[in-house]
Parts: structure tokens; sequence; C-alpha cells
């Protein structure tokens, strides 16, 4: 086990050879499964094989739809499961081969061959699933509530359970070669934020093969079934460019502050990165990772309200506002409802980081901006003048500092060796 340093982890070039061998083989996976499953049982070139192709190639013009780090909304599972009710685990295969690289946008290579990868895997494997469960080949034949849910609704939630797993696994894989986030954070995180979500496309899923097959809609049934789906969409992307208009709002105010000082300027940005990879270290569920990195994003606000000598300056009036800033920009802020979560560790996080006799669990956010704030104060803005401390030196101290800030050294080292990753992709 690696304890997250860049120096334990690799260089980011053998990081980069090591996520193209996974992506490979990843491939080379779903592409032979799929060629073994269409050895085995052949497939039938008919009007619900190329109904579910075509879908799979309108997922490119169905983009997912991404609120924050939390959420998407997207329909490439839906027909990926009705893929596996319908046409077994070849075709299912095939659908995921030609969904997979189809991204709008300006999608890596690498990116395009390893979803082309996974698609397959799942198709195959949730197609064996549902086969397994007992979901019936001949969904058509079955007569009845009873015999429906027997023959489709169970196996598809199977194959939907499975096909939630592995895409778990597969996607963990990735983002711990390429970003050092520990599989189980990470599988942890995606349950929470999608785990709900694919229980829902398959209910969709199950719906669209019953009215296909049981019902005898046909073909007809996407469009039956997808056409709600679609003005939910609509709906759900209002709400997606709200929370992007929030966001660009708060740039605003880091603007500000960058202003007033601007010795700070991209010191709000890293704290925000930082504090929300420590959070993610740590295991905090998706809203509380949002809520520290904007924390982490607004924590110098408060700088706006004092003179600009002061926040430029040093001496005995600069430390006695850095006491008062922390709360004054909590309070600017308490209006905003959308950033409640974020209010206390704005306030608190330099106290937080300050007494280990007053931090409770509570201020863990807090100390996690605080942390976060002091290491970068330290290695990246230094003084006014600009003397800055090497990284080793700067954790050196931050251990020296107290158990509140020394418990949380592990975090950070994390996060520092998620951004060397990064910054080494870019």
């Amino acid at each position: 086990m690696t304890d997250g340093s860049p120096s334990a982890r690799g260089t980011p070039r053998t990081i980069g050879l090591a996520v193209t061998a996974y992506v490979v083989a990843v491939t080379a996976v779903g592409l032979g499964l799929t060629a073994v499953a269409l050895r085995v049982e052949g497939l039938v070139i008919g009007p619900t094989l190329v109904v579910l192709v075509l879908l799979a190639g309108l997922t490119w013009w169905s983009t997912p739809i991404v609120v924050g780090d939390r959420t998407r909304l997207t329909f490439s599972s839906i027909v990926l499961l009705s893929a596996m009710a319908l046409l077994g685990p070849a075709g299912a295969g095939l659908v995921g081969i030609v969904m997979g690289p189809l991204q709008r946008g300006r999608v890596p290579l690498r990116a395009r061959v390893f979803n082309t990868g996974q698609s397959a895997t799942l198709g195959v494997v949730g197609g064996a699933a549902y086969l397994v469960a007992g979901g019936s080949r001949q969904a058509a034949d079955l007569d009845g509530a009873l015999e429906i849910i027997r023959g489709v609704g169970i196996p598809i939630l199977v194959a939907d359970v499975v096909q939630i797993g592995l895409n778990l696994l597969l996607l963990a894989g990735i983002v711990r070669l390429s970003q050092g986030v520990p599989m189980r954070v990470q599988i942890g995180r995606l349950a929470r934020t999608t785990g709900w979500a694919y229980i829902g496309y398959g209910v969709v899923a199950f719906l669209l093969v019953v009215l296909w097959q049981p019902a005898g809609v046909g073909p007809a049934a996407a469009a039956l079934v997808l056409a709600p789906l679609l003005v939910a969409r609509w709906a759900y992307k209002q709400y997606a460019e709200e929370v992007g208009a929030q966001h660009r709002a708060l740039e605003v105010l880091v603007a500000a502050v960058e202003a007033k000082a601007p010795h700070l300027v991209g010191h709000s940005a890293r704290v925000a990165e930082l504090s929300g990879w420590m959070a993610e270290h740590l295991g905090f569920g998706p809203a509380a990772v949002s809520d520290t990195r904007r924390a982490g994003m607004l924590h110098d606000l408060g700088q706006t309200t004092l003179p600009t000598a002061v926040v430029r300056g040093s001496g005995p009036a600069h430390e006695t506002a850095l006491d008062i800033y922390p709360g004054r920009g909590a309070a600017l802020l308490r209006e905003l409802t959308f950033l409640s979560g974020s209010l206390p560790p704005i306030a608190r996080h330099r106290a937080a980081v300050r007494s280990d006799g007053g931090a409770g669990p509570e201020d863990l956010p807090a100390r996690i901006v605080g942390v976060a704030d002091e290491f970068d104060l330290m290695t990246e803005v230094g003084t006014p003048g600009g003397d800055v401390l090497p990284p080793g030196e700067a954790i050196a101290r931050l251990r020296e500092s107290g158990e509140a800030v020394a418990e949380l050294v592990p975090a950070l080292q994390s996060a520092l060796a998620r951004r060397l990753v990064v910054g080494g992709e870019r």
C-alpha cells in the first residue's frame, strides 16, 4: 500500500504508461468478450438490433448532464440495459461498442477507447447476468404481471446491479492510476452519486422492454418511453445551467479578493482544489465535498472588508485583521442559501487549525480548508515580499502545528500527489 505521495506513486510518465496499459486491457477484454458471445450465440440482424444501435448512436446527441460534482443524467445506460434483455450478451456487446466512442467535444482518444471497452464489457457481462437470473429470451410470450416480473423485471434488476458494480470497479481503477484516489474512496463516492440513478435507469429499461415485447408495441416503445425523458432532460439542463451561473458568480467574488490582494492571485483556486481532494480522500459525501471546496474557494472573501493597506501589509495590524476577516466573509455570504454548508468552514478555517482543544469533529471541513490554506501560503504565496518554503519543509511545519493539523497531513499528501498527476496530464 502506498502513502499517496508523488515519490511513492511514480512520475507522471510512468503513471501515464500504467493508465494506457489499463485502457488497452479493458478494451481487449470488452472486444474479446463480445467476439466470444457472438461465436457462442450468433446474432440475429433485425429491427430490434437496428433500432437499438440507432439509439446507441443517438446517445452522442444526448450528452450526459452533470450538476456540480454529483449528478449525471444520461440515456446510455437505459439503452444498454434494454439491449441486454432484448438482444442478449452478444447484441448488448455490439451496442456497447457502438456507444462507447460516441462523445461530443474534444475527448481524448484514450478516453474514447476506454469507454468502448468498458461499454462492451458491461453489455456482455450484464447480458449474461440477465440470462443467469432467469431472464426470458422470448419476453413476448410472457403472460401476466407475475411472469413478466419473474422473466424480465428481476433479471433486469440483477443485470443492473452487476452493471453498477462492474462500472464502479472499472472507473475506480482508472481514477486510481491516473489521479491517485484510493479505489475504496472512489467506489464509495461514485456509488453515492450515481448508484440510485442507475437503479432508476433499470426501472426505465424494464418499462421499455415490457412495452417493446410483452405489450407488443415494438420499436415504437422507444419513443413512448424516451420522449418524456427528453422533457425531463431539458428541465435538468436548466438546473445545471443555474448551478454553473452560481459558480461563475463565486468566481467574481474571488476576483474581488485578488484585486484587493494581488499577492493572492490563484491562491483561492489552489486552496479549493486541495480542499476538495482532501475531503474526497477522507470519505466525505458529494454534498460535503462540494461545500468544502466552495469554502476553500471563498475562505478569503472577508479580506475585502479590510483596508487595502492592512491586507497588503504586515505587522500587528495585519495579524489582528487575519483573526477578524473569516467571520466577516461568512457574514457576507449568509443570505446565499446554496452556500449554507460552506459558511462554518469559511468562518472557522483559521481558528480550527490553531486550537487542538477547540477542534471537534464538526470542525473537520474548517480544518481541511485551514490546512490547505496554510500549505499554499507557505509554498506558493509566502509573505508579500515573496518568501516561500519547499513543500517538504511546509509539511514538516504542519506536522509540528498540533494534532488537529498533523492528522490531516496524509490527506494533504494524497491531494498533492493527485495534483502532480493531473498537472502532468494537462
